[in-house]
């Protein structure tokens, strides 16, 4: 009996990551580029299961891990020239104080100094470093060449990766490499839209369905503990007033 509430509990855990993670996917439905994390859960069959130590005798052993969904977003209008979105494979690179960082939010703007700079400040990297601008009148062509009077000052920098892409989240809508190992490579399938912005990938209705899914799971586990623990009750209470 008891090992059944163990259990019951040890498949409730994993329900709780996904809420987190619905959560937090709702909580970015707003942020330009924002991926959507996904959570991967597989009990295991019997044979794998002896082969996977764990701390208690009555855990089931399941596979939960957090995945990101890189399909692109939406691309919405802003007629800002310094928002850009990739229409396409790849991801800017941001030189920040931890090194290049890599994102799809293109909400892009000029510092006091006139450099291109992110959200976070972070210059925006072209195949020269960062770019210096005058003024927010320039233009930004298919393949991320900026002009200015008709002139080149440079090309955006867009960079890609083997796929499927071993990237990880580090906060600040930024990806990085999750062996530094990896190399990036120059990405040839994408366009540069300047004046939009890629929207977040998050389906709101899709996100809300598999919250009420995995709440109902989790509920049906918390039944099941208390229809047992009711078992048990009787068990240890009833049956020795009867003897």
């Amino acid at each position: 009996m008891i090992k059944g509430i163990y259990t019951s509990a040890s498949g409730m855990l994993p329900r709780i990551l996904k809420q987190e993670t619905f959560a937090n996917n709702m909580a970015n439905v707003n942020t330009p580029g924002f991926k959507k994390d996904g959570v991967f859960l597989q009990v295991l069959d019997e044979v794998s299961r002896k082969e996977i130590i764990t701390d208690h005798p009555w855990e089931v052993p399941m596979i939960d891990d957090v995945y990101i969904d890189f399909s692109q977003g939406d691309l919405e209008k802003t007629d800002a020239n310094t928002d850009l979105a990739i229409d396409g494979d790849g991801f800017f690179a941001i030189q920040t104080g931890s090194g290049t960082m890599y994102t799809r939010s293109g909400d892009f703007s000029l510092s006091p100094q006139g450099i291109l700079v992110d959200k976070n400040g972070n210059p925006v990297l072209t195949d020269a470093g960062p770019l210096t601008l005058q003024s927010d009148s320039f233009t930004v062509g298919d393949d991320g060449t900026v002009t200015v009077n008709e002139f080149a000052v440079g090309r955006i920098k867009i960079v890609d990766f083997e796929k499927p892409y071993q990237l990880k989240k580090v906060g600040d809508s930024y990806l990085a490499p999750v062996d530094p190992s990896i190399a990036e490579q120059q990405s040839t399938d994408h366009r540069i839209r300047q004046g939009y912005l890629e929207k977040s990938n998050v389906n709101v209705v899709e996100v809300m369905v598999d919250m009420l899914s995995s709440f109902r799971a989790y509920e049906a586990g918390q039944k099941a503990i208390q229809a047992q623990d009711e078992t048990l009750d009787k068990a240890v209470n009833d049956l020795g007033r009867s003897v």
